[in-house]
């Protein structure tokens, strides 16, 4: 995990991720027309969006005829990832169980929620994934 890159992004960046894995790749005016009511900017300025998110490598795009399709170039899963991941060491010392007592504490997260984990991680053990295991042996240390 050292050597892995963190992704940092602004909500509006992860906004617009979020439309093109749900809608696939889009033009600028194809991406506008999906973004929430409150998110909607001029062209202009969603144009320099997409440019700033393609050099810090969260979008591509494809040329067709002189119009730009952007696709996103993380997957869902890497992007949330690399976020929590961040998170955890920023905010809970890379912790997550320090993180889930405290979304218990708080009342965040519901008996139901914590069954639905416990059940993915017994999955996890089950099915040999070394990942999961890691993740575990290295919550545990101080």
């Amino acid at each position: 995990m050292a050597g892995r890159k963190v992704l940092a992004m602004t909500e509006r960046q992860f906004a617009v991720l979020r439309v093109l894995w749900e809608h696939g790749p889009l033009t600028v005016r194809g991406l506008m027309e999906h973004l929430p009511r409150g998110d909607r900017q001029p062209y202009t300025t969603v144009l320099g969006l997409l440019q700033q998110m393609e050099k810090a490598g969260l979008v591509e795009h494809d040329k067709d005829g002189q119009t730009h399709v952007y696709r996103p170039a993380v997957s869902s899963r890497e992007a949330t990832g690399s976020l929590l991941s961040d998170f955890l060491a920023r905010f809970f010392h890379g912790s997550a169980e320090k993180l889930i007592l405290g979304l218990v504490d708080s009342e965040q997260i519901a008996p139901d929620d914590l069954r639905a984990i416990e059940s993915k991680l017994a999955e996890a053990e089950q099915g040999g994934e070394a990942e999961p295991k890691k993740a575990t042996r290295r919550r545990k240390k101080p």
